[in-house]
């Protein structure tokens, strides 16, 4: 399987990923950056304590916050989604709160995204960021999603004008608006530190010995059979002791055109895909497809949150054509970016995928199954009681 030279379109970022890895063979030249990780870690250290002292708790609505120890994909969103859909099945209507990144225009303070069928999620990403509009694609109807900086402001208005009971904060270990109940981190299951250095010079974003803040750290899996190396069960025990760990697989529900939901299983049998993505840990990405049965003829490596352009797709799918490919893949938090009106050589489908437990959940789940049958709905009021419906 070829990575096409859509790999470069990372740029310096494609650069830093393979200094910050750790990995064997890894050219460590990221340790000159360390002068400015000093500088970084003091002001992140300061934000951090300013930001723990500005949040608010909203009386009423259980918060759970998702957040990563490093840059780059771990599952972070996958968990968010996983856990307003249990909230869902406790019935308890549950928010997704994101600050929108990736958006390249804000047009108010508070953006919450319609779940009206056939909404053009393609023509919102812009304005709302990929995540959150692969968020609003995914969910089912029952749960908002609400982009707002201000987190704080944001859950009101997911509260006081959608009902909602429990919100999940999708990156939302810094943010400085809103007071958590829980805190989930996402980690590596091979690499949880990388290099171990922080930003510049690696990819934490915070000290490790801050795992020890988590409620429940999780794993994502990307291929069945795989267990946590011991030195990742080590390193967790010795930074974060006696705090739950869970693990989950990643599992291919099946693909889908783009816009529709329902998903049909994968044929094993098909014939070699290209495969398009603009994710944070595009090498997970391949592994979880191979481990899935997808034979991969080309894997186009596009930037994390960037716009895609009708040009560099069409390149992308000449290119996967040309190795061999038959369909075109991307995955759903790639759908929305999916340039408008695009004219495929190949058929298009999205990997429609979901996380399973590989771990008993009673437990970690029962904190927020108390809050569930603790709250009571709230009342949708009007926009002219909602000081933060917009």
């Amino acid at each position: 399987m070829k990575v096409s030279a859509g790999a470069k379109c990372r740029g310096l970022v494609g650069v830093l990923e393979r200094g910050w890895s750790g990995e064997a063979g890894a050219i460590p030249w990221t340790r000159a950056l360390l002068p400015a990780a000093g500088v970084y870690a003091a002001a992140a250290a300061r934000a951090r304590s300013r930001a723990a002292g500005a949040r608010r708790s909203l009386p009423g609505l259980y918060v759970i916050s998702v957040g990563n120890l490093t840059v780059g994909g771990t599952g972070k969103t996958s968990l968010a989604r996983w856990l307003a859909l249990q909230a869902m099945e406790l019935g308890a209507s549950p928010a997704v709160l994101l600050r929108g990144h990736g958006a390249i225009r804000r047009d108010r303070d508070t953006d919450v995204v319609p779940d009206l069928d056939g909404y053009p999620l393609g023509q919102a990403v812009d304005r709302v960021g990929d995540e959150a509009a692969a968020h609003r694609a995914a969910l089912p109807r029952g749960a908002t999603v609400v982009v707002d900086r201000d987190r704080y402001r944001g859950a009101r208005a997911a509260q006081y004008g959608y009902g909602a009971r429990v919100a999940i904060l999708d990156d939302g270990w810094e943010q400085g608006g809103l007071r958590w109940d829980e805190l989930w981190v996402t980690l590596d299951p091979d690499r949880p530190e990388g290099n171990g250095l922080i930003l510049p010079a690696g990819p934490l974003r915070r000290p490790a010995s801050t795992l020890r803040e988590a409620s429940v750290i999780a794993f994502v899996m990307e291929e069945a059979g795989v267990d946590l190396p011991a030195a990742t069960k080590s390193w967790v025990a010795a930074r974060a002791p006696g705090v739950p760990v869970l693990r989950f697989r990643r599992h291919l529900d099946g693909t889908s055109a783009i816009g529709e939901r329902t998903a049909k299983p994968w044929d094993a049998g098909a014939p070699p895909a290209g495969l398009l993505s603009g994710v944070g840990a595009p090498a997970r990405l391949e592994r979880f497809a191979r481990a899935s049965g997808i034979h991969l003829a080309l894997h186009s490596v596009f930037p994390d949150h960037a716009r895609w352009s009708a040009d560099a797709v069409r390149s992308a799918l000449r290119s996967a054509s040309g190795a061999g490919a038959a369909i075109a893949l991307i995955t759903e938090k790639d759908e929305p970016r999916w340039p408008g009106g695009l004219c495929s050589p190949l058929p298009v489908r999205v990997l429609r995928t979901s996380l399973r437990p590989l771990d008993p959940v009673e437990g970690v789940l029962a904190p927020l199954r108390a809050a569930a049958a603790a709250t009571s709905p709230t009342r949708r009021i009007s926009h002219a009681e909602g000081p933060d419906r917009r």
